[in-house]
């Protein structure tokens, strides 16, 4: 969900082995935050690099570095999976922080909209959107 000041959050997973990790992948005033339970990464960015969108997961997926580890994120939910919990949204970490004072009334509500998307055609426009962010 593109959001004022070039802001976006999106519903996203980091694909791991054998566990796949629900959570929210968010960006505005050049950072780039993924949290879940806990936050995952927050970083500039200008420390992202090595981002590559597999043609196998058809622009609803990407592969990045950040934080200086490699990450699998897909916005599209994988089989199985619970949507991410909105609760991950008011962790006030990095990107977050940044979102809770500056947003208009009701923007949240939006965001926890969200939760409930997961089909391939929602997970692939937004890697439309993250492509136009993301370096790479």
């Amino acid at each position: 969900m593109s959001l004022p000041g070039g802001a976006l959050v999106s519903p996203a997973w980091l694909i791991g082995g054998l566990r796949n990790v629900p959570g929210y992948l968010a960006t505005a005033q050049g950072g780039l935050t993924f949290v879940s339970d806990t936050p995952v990464f927050d970083v500039a960015l200008s420390q992202v690099s090595d981002v590559s969108w597999p043609w196998w997961w058809f622009g609803g997926g990407l592969k990045l570095t950040a934080a200086g580890q490699r990450w699998k994120i897909t916005f599209v939910r994988p089989n199985g999976m619970p949507p991410p919990h909105p609760s991950m949204l008011e962790t006030g970490v990095g990107v977050f922080g940044l979102l809770t004072g500056t947003l208009p009334p009701g923007t949240l509500h939006d965001i926890y909209a969200m939760r409930g998307l997961a089909d391939v055609r929602s997970g692939r426009a937004a890697g439309r959107q993250w492509r136009e962010v993301l370096p790479g």
